[in-house]
C-alpha cells in the first residue's frame, strides 16, 4: 500500500499540472457591461488560472445572434430576448435560454438652472 500511494505521488508530482487542463467560456454582446464583466472576469481568472472568460463587445443584436447561433457560451443584451428568438433557439437547440440580469444602469434626466 505504501508503494501504492507513493507511486500516486510521483505521478502527481510529475504530471499533475498536465491533468488540470484549462477551461474557456466565451461570450460576446452588448458594449455597456463590458468595462464590469472585463473587471470580474480578469479577478476570477486570477483566482482561478485554469479558467478564461472571454467577451466580445460588440452590441446586443450580434451577442443575441450569437447566442443563438451556438457560437458562444453566453450572450450579453441590454434587453430581454423576444418570444421569437427564445423560440428560435430552443427549436434549433432543444434547450432554453435563461434570462438574468448582471448590470443595471439608469438614464437620469438632468437640468441645469441659471444660479
Amino acid at each position: 500500500m505504501k508503494r501504492l500511494a507513493g507511486l500516486l505521488l510521483v505521478v502527481l508530482a510529475l504530471g499533475g499540472s498536465s491533468w488540470r487542463r484549462t477551461l474557456s467560456d466565451n461570450g460576446a454582446g452588448a458594449t455597456f457591461p463590458n468595462p464590469i464583466y472585463s473587471k470580474w472576469f480578469d479577478e476570477f481568472h486570477k483566482a482561478n488560472g485554469n479558467i478564461q472568460i472571454n467577451y466580445q463587445s460588440v452590441g446586443s443584436g450580434a451577442g443575441i445572434k450569437q447566442a443563438t447561433d451556438g457560437t458562444v457560451d453566453f450572450g450579453a443584451s441590454d434587453g430581454p430576448m423576444t418570444e421569437e428568438q427564445l423560440k428560435a433557439y430552443s427549436d434549433k437547440h432543444g434547450s432554453a435560454i435563461l434570462h438574468f440580469p448582471t448590470v443595471l444602469g439608469a438614464v437620469v434626466p438632468t437640468y441645469n438652472i441659471a444660479g
